[in-house]
């Protein structure tokens, strides 16, 4: 796997490649940020990148965050990538991208190191067998879009 780390309008952007392979359905990518304001309110948003190879109109996600002193909150996530007649939702020809909230307003509320962890829990169905490892699926990433308030 690889590690992209950018940084935009004092926000942040990582994203982490996923192995051609496939995504296994057991790996967590970590996310790490380090906040270095008192307090700093942020909107959360993961971000996916995959191909026609994936086999899903939706997504299932478990995903957690920690903060600084510890905390840990976890909770499982749903997303529809597809409209009813299987037309992506995701912007791009080849990749598609999308923008999937997670957080609309997260208070970074201190400095130090917060981890966010995210990985698939896609099942299967009646019709359809569940597989491990998730084909299609290229990169996942985390941004951080600071929410600047007028005061």
């Amino acid at each position: 796997m690889f590690l992209l780390e950018g940084c935009f309008d004092k926000g942040a952007l990582l994203f982490e490649e996923l192995p051609e392979e496939g995504w296994n359905q057991e790996q967590w990518v970590e996310f790490s940020y380090t906040n270095r304001l008192p307090e700093k309110e942020v909107s959360l948003y993961w971000v996916l990148r995959h191909d026609d190879d994936y086999p899903f109109s939706n997504i299932h996600f478990i995903t957690a965050w920690r903060n600084p002193k510890g905390v840990e909150k976890i909770d499982t996530i749903s997303y529809v990538l597809a409209q009813p007649d299987g037309r992506w939702l995701g912007k791009g020809l080849y990749i598609k991208e999308h923008l999937l909230p997670f957080e609309e307003r997260f208070l970074l509320d201190e400095p130090g190191a917060y981890q966010f962890r995210i990985r698939p829990a896609v099942r299967a169905t009646e019709k359809l067998v569940g597989e491990k490892t998730l084909q299609g699926i290229h990169q996942i990433g985390i941004t951080l879009n600071p929410i600047l308030h007028d005061y």
